[in-house]
């Protein structure tokens, strides 16, 4: 019997890299079946027929169909690949101009743009958990969905026994970067590193001799030798937004220069810095719309006028390799080392035990085994606590519709100076998202 994966958010502008993955590599994780999956009827049909087309061009033996019907999708799955957006790039993009507006970032993971999307993606998440329950409750989910460290508390909760790992590539990405500014092929690092989705550090660099090379990094920063590092994420290349990210994550390890920081930290440690590059006219979603679903959309288009894929490309990158990855490693039980999403269960000896962390772990056929961290220091153990409590809180808000535990949690966001600018933005963020939010009491 063969493989069946589920693109659940198949028609999103981000499914390209990974289908053209698992083309690439469809016989070693045995796939015979592909499904896109999505609610909205135009995308998913422009990227179904469009892989159609482009997987039977290169020879595929893979079988591609497409759906809006969830049930049809998830009969007999294997693998589903979550990637979902209520609301779309859209959305995204009010939220992140009713924030800017007010003097605040609104990035759509770190700052209220996040806890925007999380009203938005929480219950429609669970509730494709719940029908994966029903339908094909052997099946793996492996989790992309932002904000992955808000949802990944809202799905252990829910589903603590559930088959599912929410990852993030933005760790990879950053050690790709970090092993080329080195030299080095990643596979012979090991990062040891923790934190939460988006708020982590990397501890040590250990090279295939045993060598640390963090020291070495740190070095080389504080003396002024390097102020970026070379992305390793083929689709961020020649992106501003990501050339000037690279950047402020140096400034930041240079500031706090322990343990190098995930680039997401510039959010919170760093707001007013972050601040001076945004542009309520033009949000990093407005960008997105512009750029990346034009571009994917009207190639979809094209090839579909012309009748054939045979002249067109997609391109396979870190975010298609990662998720691919980890499914092989469940397939063929490698107990490869990936960093993931899981409750803490004592990895980080001094945090919450039933709090979701980011920590590398051994994926085989029974899914993560997290690794051992022990005790971190009083500054990120701190940070981590108060953003810990922001997404407990935020989820707490999601399942109970109450504007007050919505208020406390954004009072919890590093990014919110105080509450009448707190309470001001959640009141402008309600209004524009009241028919994704539902009503509150």
């Amino acid at each position: 019997m063969g493989n069946k994966f589920v693109m659940v958010g198949g028609g999103s502008t981000q499914s390209p890299g990974i289908l053209e993955v698992l083309r690439q590599r469809s016989k070693e994780l045995n796939l015979t079946d592909l499904v896109l999956y999505d609610i909205d009827q135009e995308r998913v049909d422009l990227l179904g027929q469009y892989t159609k087309m482009y997987y039977g061009e290169k020879g595929s033996k893979v079988n591609v169909t497409y759906t809006t019907n969830i049930d049809e999708a998830l009969t007999d799955a294997d693998f589903l690949f979550m990637q979902i957006r209520p609301g779309l790039n859209k959305q995204r993009a009010i939220d992140e101009k009713i924030c800017i507006e007010n003097g605040l970032i609104g990035q759509e993971t770190c700052g209220l743009g996040g806890f925007s999307f999380a009203m938005r993606v929480i219950p429609a998440v669970l509730e494709i958990i719940r029908k994966v329950k029903e339908i094909c409750p052997n099946a793996w989910i492996l989790n992309y969905t932002n904000p992955e460290a808000i949802l990944s508390e809202a799905i252990y909760q829910e589903f603590p026994e559930a088959k599912v790992l929410c990852i993030c590539d933005m760790p990879i990405s950053i050690e790709g970067a970090i092993a080329k500014y080195f030299g080095k092929v990643h596979r012979d690092l090991t990062f040891k590193y923790f934190g939460l989705n988006h708020f982590g550090w990397w501890t040590q660099i250990i090279d295939e001799h045993g060598i640390d090379l963090l020291p070495q990094l740190r070095n080389d920063v504080l003396s002024g030798k390097i102020d970026t590092l070379l992305m390793s994420n083929e689709e961020t290349i020649g992106d501003d937004y990501w050339i000037e990210t690279y950047k402020q994550m140096i400034s930041l390890f240079k500031r706090f220069p322990e343990y190098f920081p995930n680039c997401y930290l510039q959010y919170y440690l760093t707001p007013d810095e972050a601040f001076e590059h945004l542009d309520p006219g033009f949000t990093r979603g407005d960008y997105v719309m512009q750029g990346r679903e034009k571009r994917i959309y009207d190639e979809c288009k094209r090839v579909i006028a012309n009748g054939s894929a045979e002249d067109s490309g997609l391109h396979a990158g870190v975010h298609g390799n990662y998720i691919v990855d980890i499914a092989y490693a469940i397939i063929h039980n490698t107990r490869e080392r990936f960093v993931v999403n899981q409750m803490n269960h004592g990895a980080i000896s001094n945090f919450d035990p039933e709090a979701v962390v980011e920590v590398p772990a051994y994926i085989g056929s029974v899914g993560a085994e997290t690794i051992n961290i022990g005790k971190i220091p009083t500054f990120q153990k701190g940070l981590m606590e108060m953003q810990k409590a922001y997404e407990q809180k935020t989820v707490e808000a999601a399942m109970t519709n109450s504007y007050q535990v919505a208020l406390e949690a954004m009072m919890l966001n590093k990014t919110v100076p105080n509450y009448n600018i707190g309470k001001k933005v959640l009141d402008e963020l309600y209004q524009a998202n009241i028919n994704y939010w539902g009503e509150w009491r």
